[in-house]
């Protein structure tokens, strides 16, 4: 598949200006017309560590970050010895020197370009502006266009006064001075600026936070937690905007709480956590499940159990997603792909939260949180939007009243004539408790099927890859449907019979459309950053299939080439 793109990672010491870096080049492409891809990582840290951020940048769409770099830009030995073993014939390495902390052993085949950043940044009187001594010198190297980065530092430093932003400026010039002074030993370049788009760059979290705003939250709470505290920044700042409330919990419990009682009153509601966050709402997911009351819930995954890995990527939520809750109590689960969907099914899953009067969790993960993309600009009042069943006030109100759908209409407290009890107590239809056991078989059953109709009227889960019977079908979901995107088009590409299915609907499960997928494949791969193969145990307790787990738990995504290999492998 001929290469199209390209893959610059920066990488080095957290404070240096890293990940600030990455977002420079990323912005610069975006606003040069390029589709945007990101992928960082850094450390939990305090202290500071190791940090890393990878850019992708293409004419053409992009789905994911890619194998590996083209181009390393390392700002320390750290950086160099983590990532040396990367460097191949064909790839670039820009690095600190003289002046730095290392001299690297440039691999035959690898164009190395020495920089003195550090020694450059301290003659400016600012040791911080290296990274801007570092961009200037691959603008000039890999043409990165000049007038769109300069345009984003611009934007980043006046903010921060005439000083600030001629220091940058001038170290940013520096560097490309450095640059043109070297010969260019390799071809690597960005691809040309392309016809402005209609079109931001926005990171996952941001994206949902935007995806609430647009979907008409009335009101947020939760308690601070890597990777999901962005999400409650970003609705921070813009809920007001709307007339909106937004609180600061003291704890995850506390704010999921709060949630079930905005939402009893009324209010559209929806909450942000991560794993550890999600076992302790198991409690009153299963409250709002009991008293039918709409809850969204968005977790951003990371590496567990326990503390685990906080600031790093896996997918390891899904038993937690679906099952975390004592005795039986439904609820709906989504999982997004990339940010665009972080910022649809955001609205999509309010919607269904209120139409079905029942908790939703919305699965997202590390790298996706802070996963920059360009995506089209967002139109507000362009979307769909559904608010819960009202009782019209005829006759006598029965909170759970059986209706054809399954659906009671809702009262607002202070509502007249609608006085009613909703605890977490078995009820019946007037919401009395009532422990008849005919009676919790009946509302256990109104419970579950009137989420049933959900499979039938979600959008099928989308197919990708050959026609007809496919030696191998892959089944993924979550962030890992980029990367499997690019790895399917690569082996159709080379003439393998290979075939996809990308679920967004984990429950309830769409089972007829994984039998119907699974009679076209002679064998069906799974791949999924956890460690026990989660989806894979739903699809053999769910379905007939026997699915082939394909799982990694490093912390880190999976890339095309994984999936190639491993599709070869199984052929």
């Amino acid at each position: 598949m001929e290469k199209k793109d390209l893959i610059i990672r920066v990488a080095g010491e957290g404070g240096e200006g890293i990940i600030s870096s990455g977002d420079f080049i990323a912005s610069a492409c975006a606003r040069a017309g390029l589709e945007v891809y990101t992928f960082k990582t850094f450390p939990a840290e305090i202290k500071g560590g190791y940090a890393m951020y990878q850019v992708r940048a293409s004419a053409d769409k992009v789905w994911n970050q890619g194998d590996t770099f083209d181009v390393f830009c390392a700002f320390n030995g750290e950086a160099y010895e983590l990532n040396k073993h990367l460097l191949t014939p064909g790839t670039a390495i820009v690095y600190d020197y003289p002046g730095g902390d290392f001299e690297p052993e440039i691999p035959e085949g690898v164009a190395g370009y020495p920089i003195p950043m550090s020694a450059t940044a301290k003659e400016l009187g600012s040791y911080r502006a290296k990274n801007m001594v570092a961009l200037g010198a691959l603008s000039v190297l890999f043409n990165i266009v000049e007038e769109t980065l300069i345009r984003v530092l611009t934007d980043k430093f006046a903010k921060k006064g005439e000083k600030v932003l001629s220091i940058n400026l001038a170290a940013f010039e520096k560097g490309k001075e450095l640059a043109a002074a070297l010969e260019k030993k390799d071809e690597w370049a960005l691809a040309e600026a392309q016809d402005p788009k209609d079109v931001i760059i926005i990171a996952g979290n941001d994206a949902v936070g935007l995806g609430a705003i647009l979907g008409e939250l009335d009101f947020f709470s939760a308690y601070p937690i890597t990777p999901a505290t962005e999400v409650a920044k970003y609705v921070s700042i813009h809920i007001p905007k709307i007339g909106g409330t937004l609180v600061q919990a003291e704890d995850e419990i506390a704010s999921i709480s709060q949630v079930l009682g905005a939402s009893y009153a009324g209010a559209k509601s929806m909450t942000a956590t991560s794993g550890p966050g999600l076992a302790l709402m198991s409690e009153m997911l299963g409250m709002a499940a009991m008293s039918e009351t709409p809850l969204m819930l968005v977790d951003v995954q990371r590496g567990g159990p326990s503390t685990g890995l906080p600031t790093k990527h896996e997918q390891s939520d899904l038993f937690l997603a679906i099952h975390g809750v004592h005795g039986d109590a439904p609820r709906v689960v989504l999982s997004v792909e990339h940010v665009q969907d972080c910022v649809e099914m955001t609205i999509e899953a309010l919607n269904l939260a209120e139409e079905y009067q029942t908790p939703v969790i919305l699965l997202s993960d590390g790298s996706l949180a802070f996963s920059t993309q360009t995506i089209p600009t967002p139109k507000p009042g362009s979307y769909k939007i559904v608010d819960r069943k009202l009782w019209d006030g005829q006759g006598t109100y029965k909170r759970y009243q059986l209706t054809d759908d399954l659906i009671s209409p809702m009262a607002n407290p202070g509502t007249p004539g609608a006085m009613h009890i909703s605890t977490g107590l078995e009820h019946g239809e007037d919401g009395a408790p009532k422990y008849a056991p005919e009676n919790h078989e009946l509302m256990h059953r109104k419970r579950f099927d009137k989420i049933k109709p959900i499979v039938d009227r979600y959008p099928p889960a989308e197919l990708d890859g050959v026609e007809g019977e496919a030696d191998i079908g892959i089944i993924t979901w979550g962030s890992t449907i980029g990367v499997v995107r690019e790895g399917v088009a690569r082996l159709v590409e080379q003439g393998y019979k290979v075939k996809a299915m990308y679920p967004k609907l984990m429950w309830p499960m769409p089972v007829d459309q994984y039998e119907a997928f699974n009679s076209t494949c002679k064998q069906i791969l799974v791949p999924e950053v956890n460690f026990q193969g989660q989806l894979s145990h739903f699809l053999r307790a769910e379905t007939s299939l026997k699915p082939i787990p394909y799982t990694i738990c490093g912390g880190l995504p999976f890339t095309p080439a994984m999936i190639v290999d491993k599709v070869k492998e199984m052929v």
